[in-house]
């Protein structure tokens, strides 16, 4: 991931588009121990069935894409990666107890970018870990939190 951050073209990351704003602007909400974009899981159910644990759930509800159309890899990116960063500093000024795991992927394939978070918990994991090892995307891990100060 740093090989492909430090290929960045441009100085500077792009501005968020407003409904990314938006999302950020609006908060979490914590309910049954599991953290959410308030502007992703007002209606989201944890289901054992269908999430492994509370990380996998948080990671699947909190996604957002960062489609790269042909030629624009670079931009899906660099949009990423300022959603990412005001992610983790929206997280920090949240209020919500503990660490949190915000998490970039970029597909190796279509060069498409997803981010996503989830908290900390111990004996849970994002499999992000595994992912990067697999090689079939590059990873971006950056924790944050009260926690993570430490």
């Amino acid at each position: 991931m740093q090989r492909l951050i430090d290929g960045l073209a441009r100085p500077s990351l792009p501005p968020l588009s407003g409904r990314l704003l938006r999302r950020l602007d609006d908060g979490v909400i914590e309910r049954d121990g599991s953290v959410l974009l308030r502007a992703l899981g007002r209606e989201a159910v944890f289901d054992a069935a269908r999430h492994v644990d509370r990380t996998a759930f948080e990671c699947a509800v909190n996604a957002i894409e960062f489609d790269a159309a042909p030629l624009e890899a670079e931009r899906a990116l660099a949009t990423a990666l300022t959603y990412a960063g005001q992610l983790v500093e929206m997280l920090d000024r949240s209020g919500c107890a503990g660490s949190f795991r915000v998490i970039l992927a970029q597909d190796a394939a279509d060069q498409s970018c997803r981010v996503s978070f989830h908290r900390l918990r111990p004996g849970e994991s994002s499999g992000a870990e595994d992912l990067d090892a697999a090689g079939d995307r590059a990873i971006l891990l950056l924790d944050c939190g009260e926690d993570s100060r430490r």
